[in-house]
């Protein structure tokens, strides 16, 4: 009766250890997915696009990636964590990223009809023209967005010797800091040599500065795979350090587990001889 009963107990402190030492890796798992888990704040986009989303993010205090969309041949997405999707939509839409899409020429007169007038053909070539001009504007490093209106009179077929209405232009170039980074003299003159007939005085240019988005925490840093901002980095320091002694104290616990383990197995064998002769003996 008494062996009986000592096995019991060592059978389930046995299962106990076995319980145990199965939970505690699996809780890590957990918890190191959890912190891993990213979602994508921006996608189909081209190269340029999700470098500049990854710099305004970053500029931002907020830590980014960039990856392959897997849903668009050839472009791009741009991912960050979890807990920081909210604030990365916010700032993507104060600096308009990404860009509203502008159909060049090519765009702009794919989308005529069968018999097109001349007004719509005019008018379509306006619109691609002035496309271009913002995807121009746009590669300027330092500009968010730009906006382009030509006002171009098309020529009057019924009276050609009819002196043509003067052509003009107005733009909007939103860009980053106080200092423009396109002079408005420059941006007259590339306005005023893709439209003909346009002089460079007759283009009228608004800068529209936006403030550069700032962290609480000032730049970031990486540290191992993680960015963080600088003010954060010492709680982060003492985050790792901390994650670092409780993987010690769990390597520790499940040795100790591994080695009441061995010995409850030891006992149950020794048990099991001892009741085996006693069973013997009795025969």
């Amino acid at each position: 009766m008494a062996v009986e009963e000592r096995r019991e107990r060592n059978g389930v402190a046995s299962g106990s250890f076995r319980g145990a030492a199965t939970r505690v890796p699996t809780l890590i798992l957990a918890a190191l997915l959890a912190l891993a888990c990213s979602v994508p704040v921006a996608a189909n986009l081209d190269e340029t696009d999700a470098n500049r989303a990854i710099v305004v993010l970053e500029r931002g205090g907020i830590g980014a990636s960039k990856e392959r969309d897997p849903e668009h041949e050839g472009r791009f997405r741009v991912s960050v964590a979890t807990g920081d999707a909210s604030a990365a939509i916010g700032l993507l839409a104060r600096e308009e990223l990404p860009p509203r899409n502008s159909p060049g020429v090519l765009e702009a007169l794919g989308d005529g009809s069968i018999v097109p007038s001349r007004l719509a053909e005019h008018a379509r070539w306006s619109l691609g023209v002035a496309g271009e001009l913002e995807r121009s504007l746009r590669a300027v490093d330092g500009v968010l967005t730009a906006r382009v209106h030509l006002a171009v009179p098309p020529r009057d077929s019924l009276a050609p010797e009819a002196a043509p209405e003067r052509p003009s232009a107005a733009v909007l170039v939103r860009h980053r800091g106080a200092t423009p980074p396109v002079a408005l003299a420059e941006v007259q003159r590339l306005v005023a040599g893709a439209v003909p007939g346009l002089s460079p005085e007759h283009v009228s240019v608004v800068m529209a500065p936006s403030a550069v988005p700032t962290s609480p925490g000032g730049e970031l840093l990486r540290l191992g795979p993680i960015t963080v901002t600088r003010g954060s980095a010492p709680a982060v320091r003492w985050i790792f350090g901390a994650a670092v002694v409780l993987n010690l104290a769990l390597v520790g616990t499940l040795l100790f587990l591994w080695t009441r383990l061995r010995r409850a197995e030891a006992s149950l064998a020794e048990l099991r001889l001892a009741s085996e002769s006693e069973r013997a003996g009795k025969r």
